[in-house]
C-alpha cells in the first residue's frame, strides 16, 4: 500500500481528484479525439475517407462488377513523449507547516493538487498545439523557440495536404492596408468552387480572430451585408459572429468557426509566450468537424510503476508524484504519449490570406 505523500495526500485522494476536477474546454478533442494505440508507431490511411460511390444499375443474372480501389496514401509517425513537470522545494515544504498552522491542513493539499493541475494543462496545452498548428497549416516542426526545453526536428512533418487544396487570396492579400482591395467572399468562393469539383462539400470554416477582422472589415464583405443589416434594422458598423455566419449563409458558403484559445511556451530562462496555435494567415475549410484521432500510446511507467509514487490518470494523462531526498522535495509530473492521424486531410482546403500568388 502506498503512503501518502503527506498527511491528507494519498493515492485515493488524487484519484478522487481527479475524477472530480473539470478542465477547461480545448478544441483538440473535437477535431481529434482520443485513440488509445498498443504501439509508438502510428499510421494514417490518406483517402481512406472520401464521397460515396455509386454502385451501378445492371441486368439479372449478370455478375456484379468489381470496383478499383481508391488511391490511398499511407504516412507513417513517431508517437511523441509529452511531459512536464514541477517540483515543491525543501523551503516550500517548510513553509507548509506555517500555511497549515494558520488556514489549515486543507490549504497544504489544495497548493499540492495546484501543481497537479499544472502538469495536466501543461500536457493538453501541447496537443492543443500539436492540433492547432497542424490543421491551420498542414505541417508542424518543433524549433528552440515553440519547444524550447524538448526535441527539434530538422524537418518539416508534413501531414500531406494536396497541392490542389491549396490556395491563395483571389484579389489581394489579406491585410489592414488592403480592405478596399481584398476580396473574402470570392475567395471563399472559388475554394468552394474548387472542392464541389472534387465532389467535397463543407461544413465549417475555420479561421484565426484576427483573420476574422480583416475579412469583416474589408469593403467587399460590409458591401454584401448591407441588405441583410438594412433589412433587419441593424447599423453597418461591428459584426458578431452570428450576424457573419447569417451572411454567409445567405451567401451559401459556410458558417465560421474561431479558433480563440491561448497556450503558454515557456522558455530555458522561466520566461512564458503566449500564442494562439491557430495560424492568423491560413483559413482552413473542413467537411466534418472531427478530422481524425489523438492517437495516444503507451506510458511505460504504467506498465512498470515505480515504487513509492502515487498516480493516476485523467483522460489521457498520467500524473505521479513522489517524494525525494537530499534535498527534501515532492516532484509531481503529467505525461502522455499521444500526436494526431489526419487521415482526411485530403478533403480539407487551406486559404492562405498573407499572398495572392503563393501558398506558405
Amino acid at each position: 500500500m502506498k503512503t501518502p505523500i503527506i498527511e491528507g495526500l494519498s493515492q485515493q485522494g488524487l484519484v478522487a481528484y481527479l475524477n472530480a476536477r473539470q478542465y477547461d474546454a480545448l478544441y483538440w478533442p473535437t477535431f481529434f479525439p482520443l485513440r488509445n494505440v498498443n504501439t509508438l508507431d502510428g499510421k494514417t490511411l490518406v483517402g481512406d475517407v472520401g464521397s460515396r460511390v455509386a454502385a451501378h444499375i445492371i441486368s439479372y443474372d449478370s455478375r456484379a462488377p468489381e470496383a478499383s480501389r481508391k488511391s490511398m496514401t499511407t504516412k507513417y509517425f513517431d508517437i511523441p513523449k509529452i511531459a512536464q513537470s514541477r517540483r515543491k522545494t525543501e523551503k516550500e515544504i517548510l513553509e507548509h507547516e506555517i500555511t497549515k498552522v494558520l488556514q489549515g491542513q486543507n490549504a497544504v493539499i489544495e497548493d499540492y493538487f495546484n501543481d497537479v493541475d499544472f502538469v495536466i494543462d501543461s500536457c493538453n496545452a501541447r496537443m492543443e498545439w500539436l492540433a492547432l498548428t497542424a490543421l491551420s497549416t498542414g505541417k508542424i516542426q518543433l524549433s528552440t523557440t515553440n519547444n524550447p526545453m524538448g526535441i527539434v526536428n530538422e524537418t518539416v512533418i508534413d501531414f500531406g495536404l494536396p497541392t490542389a487544396n491549396k490556395a491563395v487570396a483571389t484579389g489581394a492579400a489579406w491585410s489592414t492596408g488592403a480592405a478596399a482591395s481584398m476580396t473574402p467572399i470570392a475567395d471563399f468562393k472559388a475554394v468552394q468552387a474548387s472542392a464541389r469539383a472534387k465532389g467535397i462539400y463543407f461544413e465549417r470554416i475555420l479561421m484565426h480572430p484576427d483573420a476574422f477582422d480583416l475579412m469583416t472589415g474589408s469593403t467587399e464583405f460590409q458591401t454584401a451585408c448591407k441588405s441583410l443589416l438594412i433589412g433587419e434594422s441593424q447599423l453597418l458598423g461591428f459584426m458578431d459572429i452570428g450576424t457573419v455566419n447569417r451572411v454567409l449563409t445567405a451567401l451559401r458558403l459556410p458558417t465560421i468557426t474561431l479558433i480563440e484559445t491561448s497556450v503558454a511556451i515557456e522558455d530555458r530562462d522561466g520566461s512564458l509566450t503566449e500564442t494562439n496555435p491557430w495560424s492568423k494567415t491560413h483559413v482552413v475549410f473542413v467537411p466534418s468537424i472531427i478530422q481524425g484521432a489523438m492517437y495516444n500510446g503507451p506510458i511505460a511507467e504504467e506498465i512498470e510503476k515505480p515504487l513509492d509514487v502515487i498516480q493516476a490518470k485523467t483522460g489521457n494523462v498520467l500524473v505521479s508524484m513522489k517524494r525525494d531526498f537530499n534535498p527534501v522535495s515532492v516532484l509531481t509530473k503529467g505525461e502522455c504519449n499521444a500526436f494526431p492521424s489526419w487521415p482526411s486531410v485530403d478533403r480539407v482546403f487551406n486559404l492562405y490570406t498573407a499572398s495572392d500568388s503563393t501558398w506558405a
